[in-house]
This record gives C-alpha cells, sequence and structure tokens, in this order.
C-alpha cells in the first residue's frame, strides 16, 4: 500500500502524540503493529459505522481515537476491507442569500376583560 495523505497525517498525529505522551510512545513502538494496519484497521472501524452502506462522515477525533486504539490494544484483528477515503475539511457556514425579512402585520390591543382574549399573562395586562 502506497503512502497516502490520510496515512501521512495519521502518522504525524501518532508521532506527535508519541513525543507528548511517554505511555503511548511505548505502545507505538510495538514490533507487530504497522502504520499500514492501523490504517486497515481505521478503515475497518468507518466500514462498520457505515453499516454497509458507501459513504459515512466521521469527526477527525474519532479517526485519531481508533489510531490510538490499534496501538493500545494487542488483541485487535484487522478486517480486509475496500480502502478508499475522502479527507473534507470543515465546510464554513456557506453564504446565505438575503431574504426579505416577513412583515408582521401589527396586532389589535387588547384590554383587559376582553371577551375574545384566550390567552391568560403572567404579567398583569396584555
Amino acid at each position: 500500500m502506497s503512502s497516502s495523505n490520510f496515512e501521512t497525517t495519521i502518522q504525524a498525529y501518532l508521532e506527535n502524540r508519541a513525543k507528548t505522551d511517554s505511555l503511548f510512545a511505548e505502545t507505538y513502538r510495538k514490533a507487530d503493529k504497522s502504520i499500514e494496519e492501523c490504517i486497515k484497521y481505521i478503515y475497518s472501524k468507518a466500514r462498520k459505522l457505515a453499516k454497509g452502506g458507501n459513504a459515512v462522515g466521521v469527526d477527525e477525533a474519532t479517526v485519531y481515537g481508533w489510531a490510538v486504539h490499534y496501538y493500545d490494544e494487542d488483541n485487535i484483528k484487522v478486517d480486509k476491507v475496500q480502502e478508499r477515503v475522502e479527507v473534507v475539511a470543515p465546510a464554513s457556514e456557506p453564504a446565505k442569500a438575503e431574504q426579505p425579512k416577513p412583515q408582521l402585520k401589527p396586532q389589535p390591543k387588547r384590554k383587559r376583560g376582553d371577551d375574545n382574549s384566550l390567552q391568560l399573562s403572567l404579567f398583569g395586562e396584555l
């Protein structure tokens, strides 16, 4: 499997975490673990999350959590999966077209004791 942008991003995250977390640094050096298998593990977790669908959106914290989990656990079996990842940065709010504000019709003022008034007021007068 050739190195992809996705793989490079995950590997950089894990290496940075190993620099700041000495406990994780030990698990990251396990001889029976590899970044390639870690990526396959992430794909398999996403595939399970998609529940047979062709696409699923997963936030980066979840993906990084899966990567760390792969290295932390010794008994993980990686399922063979079809690999395809599209990384999309969170979209900023799309520019909303200016829509005219609805014009509110003025309501006639009601007086206390008006027989047509069905709404109670907690503040005294309506």
